[in-house]
């Protein structure tokens, strides 16, 4: 399954507890929690593991990220980053017309 490891690390250390030390909690190995937190796969039962080990929700490990209204209102009002979308689909139109006239 994939879940959110940045958040069970977050749990983790605002429990001031070690990679080590989760994993013995959740009777799991080492390497699972390395993996948890670096890549965001777990079985289903360590992330039953993990929610008994930080008494929450499932949905808590799975919770996605609300967008930052500044930084989307940033990036709608950059011109540059417009004229750049634009280049991109110029440049992707040109080089398939030149291909197919050369074809």
């Amino acid at each position: 399954m994939e879940l959110r490891g940045d958040k069970v690390k977050d749990m983790r250390l605002a429990n001031n507890w070690t990679q080590q030390h989760l994993a013995e909690v959740c009777n799991v190995s080492l390497r699972t929690i390395q993996r948890v937190e670096n890549k965001g796969t777990a079985s289903l039962e360590t992330v039953m593991a993990l929610c008994v080990a930080f008494d929450t929700q499932r949905e808590t490990l799975f919770e996605v990220p609300k967008p930052d209204p500044d930084k989307m209102e940033k990036v709608q009002k950059n011109p540059l980053l417009i004229i750049i979308y634009i280049g991109g689909l110029l440049s992707g139109i040109i080089i398939s017309v030149a291909i197919n006239s050369v074809i």
